[in-house]
């Protein structure tokens, strides 16, 4: 069959694969970059489409899926508002009803008006089709805030379920109107608020307005113990995934308020990237209990030597109170005796998902001592001793390839051959300081 006697359903799922394979999707040149794409790196545009032949453009324009995605980045003239007007309209087409994915990131404009007059006609835009908002996501500059005032006079929303924002300088005011309005939907489910939200704000602004009770994603820039702990107790029925980037400790003149315990039924995901000042760290994790939880991701670790101390301890009686099965973890720190001592605790037996992102390449003793340990086997039970359910391993910066596929044979052999080994994967960055990965696929292995 020739490609323009295909079925429209079938076209239909060749250009959502063309324009939405993220997967596929290489890195581009900023300088270089479409305005407006489908994703902040995409070099698949569903225009192109239009321009193949009279089937394909009257196909590509009349399916809103290839264009209700949209990425404006660093908008600065009239063309990028006309496209993005463009993209609106045929994600539009037919009933007007297709929900709409949009990220939206502010060219700052460095004193010029241009920049931000486009930024404003895109926003009027955007705010003209808020009854069809899913996902926004938001990076903006201060001069930015009049822009948005029409929303808070449309508002509630009625179909947002996520929303992701960056301030630049926004003032208090403006930041409580727009929060207040992206909280108006009842079906929203993810908040992500990042850089520019000082805990001045958040004490005093988010606590009051974002519904915590609805919520299953919570992400954020910062946060201190206190300020985590109470979002958690105020979504211990709801929230699934918490990540924070910087758990902090409390600036000189914040309440120190007594943190409570609090027990997570359903959360399954936490992150958090960075402890400073860690000793409120290991308290954070002595206040929790997470029955549910299945994955921890730490990647960098208890680095902080104030942390150090306990951190391992508290996490490790996290698990232990919250009885729960952890099955995917990341680790970050160089601390690695303390690492293997306590990866072969009962409490990681059922871990399937390890990530190790320190940075081993200047530790080889370290590393072996690693990889001595996962490749170590229990004859009893005819397995490795450390992590027996281990299904992928993606270590970071490593030093030596050899000794990371030893390790892996002598895996293998503790399961007696590769079909009943429990290792699918392995991935190891930046090994011999080259630019090149080891990744190793065992799924096809007999």
């Amino acid at each position: 069959m020739k490609v323009l006697n295909l079925p429209t359903e079938i076209l239909g799922k060749i250009f959502d694969h063309y324009v939405h394979d993220r997967p596929k999707v290489r890195q581009v040149d900023r300088a270089r970059a479409r305005r407006i794409s489908a994703y902040s790196d995409s070099q698949t545009h569903p225009v192109d489409l239009t321009h193949i032949c009279r089937l394909w453009r009257s196909s590509a324009i009349s399916m809103p899926q290839l264009w209700a995605t949209i990425h404006a980045f660093e908008i600065e003239s009239e063309g990028d508002v006309k496209m993005f007007e463009l993209w609106l309209e045929r994600s539009a087409s037919g009933a007007g009803t297709y929900p709409l994915t949009l990220t939206i990131r502010q060219k700052e404009s460095q004193g010029q008006e241009t920049p931000v007059q486009c930024f404003g006609e895109v926003i009027s835009l955007a705010i003209s089709q808020h009854q069809r908002w899913r996902h926004i996501s938001l990076w903006l500059y201060a001069d930015s805030q009049p822009f948005f005032e029409p929303l808070y006079a449309v508002a509630p929303l009625s179909t947002l379920r996520e929303f992701q924002v960056d301030f630049n300088q926004w003032n208090p005011d403006g930041l409580r109107h727009l929060i207040r309005a992206f909280c108006s939907s009842t079906a929203l489910r993810s908040v992500r608020i990042g850089v520019g939200t000082d805990n001045a704000l958040m004490r005093n602004l988010v606590f009051d307005i974002v519904p915590w009770d609805r919520l299953t994603t919570l992400r954020f820039f910062a946060l201190q113990p206190s300020h985590f702990i109470r979002i958690l107790s105020s979504s211990m029925d709801t929230l699934q995934h918490i990540s924070v980037s910087v758990l902090v400790s409390p600036f000189h003149g914040d309440s120190t308020t007594p943190i409570p315990d609090v027990t997570m039924r359903r959360l399954q995901s936490l992150c958090i990237q960075n402890f400073t000042f860690g000793g409120h760290g290991s308290e954070t994790f002595d206040r929790l209990t997470l029955p549910s939880l299945r994955e921890l991701y730490l990647p960098r670790g208890f680095e902080d030597p104030e942390l150090q101390t306990r951190g391992w301890e508290s996490l490790l009686s996290l698990l232990e109170r919250s009885n729960c099965k952890l099955q995917a973890f990341e680790f970050g720190d160089d601390n690695i005796p303390d690492l293997i001592k306590n990866l072969k605790s009962p409490l990681f037996e059922h871990l399937t998902n390890l990530t190790l992102s320190s940075v081993l390449a200047n530790h080889s003793d370290a590393l072996l001592q690693l990889l001595d340990a996962l490749s170590e086997a229990c004859e009893e039970t005819q397995r490795p001793r450390m992590l027996p359910l281990l299904e992928t391993l993606m270590l970071k910066f490593v030093h030596s390839k050899d000794s990371v596929r030893e390790m892996v044979s002598a895996r293998v052999a503790a399961y007696g051959g590769w079909g009943k080994s429990k290792l699918r994967r392995v991935c190891a960055q930046y090994i011999d300081f080259e630019e090149y990965a080891l990744e190793m696929d065992l799924n096809d292995r007999e």
